[in-house]
């Protein structure tokens, strides 16, 4: 879908301290050799607070940047993988009410796994399509992987799960940076790759995302997962580029997931042949996997650092169980007038959380 007159306003992030990995390998927490693996040095861990808190302080934050009016807004969606601390509540609303007060807008929460953000970004793109040029939205993300139904270290292969939350504040009417295109492709026989050979429950039980993965692989194999998840991944890439009317060439910098090493180098840079220093992935190892939020992370990331001029591009890409794929070009106009500093790591000072 090629993108006229839509802009990024406002960027919020709450990003915990991180967990050496190190120290995790060191008392028995992660195994030494999946740590050898992913090559990660860290992991963001959450103390006391909750999924839609950490979403409300990356919103606020996004919105008192942006310039922009609670008034403006018209849609607010909400995308993560994990429990948000209530169920049968809608987190989507107390975001809302949180941040915008009673101003009226459609608020709704988006569970498209760890594409839930991406998936929100195109959702957004296409409702305000059709709004008034004043018209705004905003995109949150928020996970915390606690115990007792999941062990962040254990729970998956090739990526450990992190906590934190994003936001990001969509403009028709300005901004510092435009969405040029989002697409998105599907392909639905890989969905039992994150369900194996498990019956439907009545009730939640433990995760163990290895498990599944194991039970599927033998019955499909891998070589067949891999041309799909390649497959997928290029065709959203290649739609995005020429909806944009940019070539891969003319990208600066790409934001990837933030999966261990096997996966980046297997499923990114061999998929794509792009070079290893134009991506975020060396920022990403030092957070971990933020659910949804991996993309609007890695694109303040970059903003904040000043790793974008303004007239460069970079192709945002997500990926989520299900499996869906979902890409943005996204150029820099300009330098935030209200620069973050919310994407800033804790150099220096992991800590021994266990979780």
């Amino acid at each position: 879908m090629r993108i006229e007159q839509l802009f990024i306003a406002g960027l919020g992030a709450f990003l915990p301290r991180p967990v050496s990995v190190r120290e995790a390998v060191a008392d028995g927490r992660y195994d030494a050799r999946e740590a050898e693996e992913t090559r990660f040095e860290s992991i963001l861990v959450a103390g006391n607070e909750s999924p839609p808190d950490m979403a409300v302080h990356a919103a606020r934050g996004a919105l008192a940047r942006s310039g922009l009016e609670p008034e403006e807004l018209e849609l607010l969606l909400h995308a993560s993988i994990y429990f948000q601390g209530i169920d049968l509540y809608s987190t989507a609303s107390y975001i809302h009410h949180a941040t915008l007060g009673e101003h009226s807008a459609l608020a709704l929460e988006v569970k498209g796994a760890s594409n839930g953000g991406m998936a929100s970004l195109e959702l957004a793109a296409s409702y305000l399509s059709a709004m008034p040029r004043h018209a705004a939205a905003l995109i949150t993300t928020a996970d915390k992987f606690s115990p007792p139904l999941l062990d962040r270290w254990q729970c998956d292969t090739g990526m450990v799960l992190a906590d934190g939350a994003t936001a990001m504040l969509l403009s028709r009417r300005k901004g510092f940076a435009r969405v040029l295109s989002v697409a998105t492709v599907s392909d639905p026989s890989l969905e039992g790759l994150h369900r194996g050979d498990a019956p439907f429950a009545h009730a939640p039980g433990p995760i163990d995302v290895h498990q599944r993965k194991r039970e599927y692989l033998k019955a499909v194999g891998l070589e067949d997962m891999l041309r799909r998840f390649r497959a997928g991944l290029t065709g959203a890439v290649t739609r995005a580029l020429h909806e944009a009317r940019t070539k891969l060439e003319d990208i600066s910098r790409f934001v990837v997931p933030h999966v261990g090493r096997i996966l980046f180098e297997r499923e990114y840079l061999a998929a794509l042949r792009i070079p290893e220093s134009a991506t975020t992935w060396a920022w990403g190892r030092r957070v971990g996997h933020l659910g949804a939020g991996d993309q609007i992370a890695g694109f303040g990331h970059l903003v904040e650092t000043n790793a974008l001029e303004p007239g460069e591009r970079c192709l945002l890409m997500g990926v989520g169980a299900g499996f869906t794929w979902t890409c943005a070009v996204i150029e820099l106009l300009e330098r935030p007038s209200h620069p973050s500093t919310a994407f800033s790591l804790c150099e220096g000072e992991t800590h021994a959380r266990r979780q």
